[in-house]
């Protein structure tokens, strides 16, 4: 469909740089719907080519019918995709309607989602399992100081990215209702899940029991889980620093969990830290850097 038609459905004019876009319409009792689609007739997601373009939003309205128009980069788009942080945006993206993909970007990125195999795959497992140890250290260190409900809050979200990381090993791509996925896998996070949310047990007592199964579940998945962080630290002869590390674009949007995984990976001889004069160092000691 040409530009001049997504134009007419979404009541706005489109820039030149617009590479597609997708709508999703209300469709009466259908099982999930995308949040976005709240009080509006119509969502439409529209990609631009722009690498800095996060998210813009737009409201129009045609006779009686509003529309939600979102705006994205390419890149940012990708990068919500791998992350699995905005269901609403994956939503859209799969099971909206294609209206506009003229250089087939679209097609491509559906395609690889349904397939989910080989980077997309590597990349999202990795992300998944930096916050699924992040979260358990966070709940680990909450329920030290007895603050049980935030200890309770956030490994409640760590068995949620260990879900993904299941769904994920079995070779299907997370989605949104990630917890209807791995019900049906029959696998042991989705009976932690019950064991946390629905035991008679104390709170207290469900989450040092939780957390004492996702120690377990952590050591097991590291090794495969690291793929994507071992293939990069093997790219090159030197050595990593942290800095760099943070600024590959197949890490970048780990900052909080990127130095955990690597004390983690050290500490399991994994990885090896090594020392070194840096250029540009003024602290007192040695920059740390990171290598096979």
């Amino acid at each position: 469909m040409e530009l001049s038609n997504v134009t007419l459905l979404s009541g706005e004019t489109f820039e030149e740089n617009v590479l597609g876009a997708v709508a999703l319409r209300q469709k009466g009792n259908t099982p999930f719907q995308s949040a976005l689609l709240n009080d509006f007739d119509m969502v439409v997601l529209v990609l631009h080519e722009e690498q800095d373009l996060e998210h813009i939003v737009r409201h129009t309205i045609a006779g009686d019918k509003r529309t939600q128009s979102v705006h994205i980069g390419l890149s940012a788009l990708e990068r919500a995709v791998m992350a699995g942080d905005n269901n609403e945006l994956l939503t859209s993206l799969m099971t909206g309607e294609v209206i506009c993909d003229p250089k087939g970007i679209l097609e491509d990125m559906r395609r690889e989602i349904l397939q989910f195999e080989g980077p997309l795959k590597e990349r999202v497992e990795f992300m998944e399992f930096a916050r699924f140890l992040h979260l358990y250290v966070k709940s680990k260190r909450y329920i030290e100081a007895g603050c049980n409900m935030d200890a309770y809050n956030c490994v409640l979200m760590a068995l949620y990215h260990w879900a993904r990381i299941e769904v994920s090993e079995a070779g299907a791509f997370p989605e949104p209702a990630v917890w209807e996925q791995v019900k049906s896998m029959n696998t042991s996070v989705h009976k932690l899940y019950e064991e946390l949310t629905v035991s008679t047990e104390t709170l207290e007592q469900r989450v040092e029991l939780v957390l004492l199964a996702c120690e377990f579940g952590i050591m097991s998945k590291m090794t495969d889980c690291c793929a994507l962080l071992f293939n990069i630290l093997n790219s090159r002869k030197e050595a990593w620093s942290i800095k760099e590390l943070l600024q590959h674009s197949g890490l970048c949007q780990l900052e909080a969990e990127l130095p955990l995984v690597l004390r983690k990976l050290v500490s399991r001889s994994l990885i090896r830290e090594i020392t070194s004069w840096a250029d540009g160092y003024r602290g007192e000691g040695h920059a740390i850097r990171y290598t096979l």
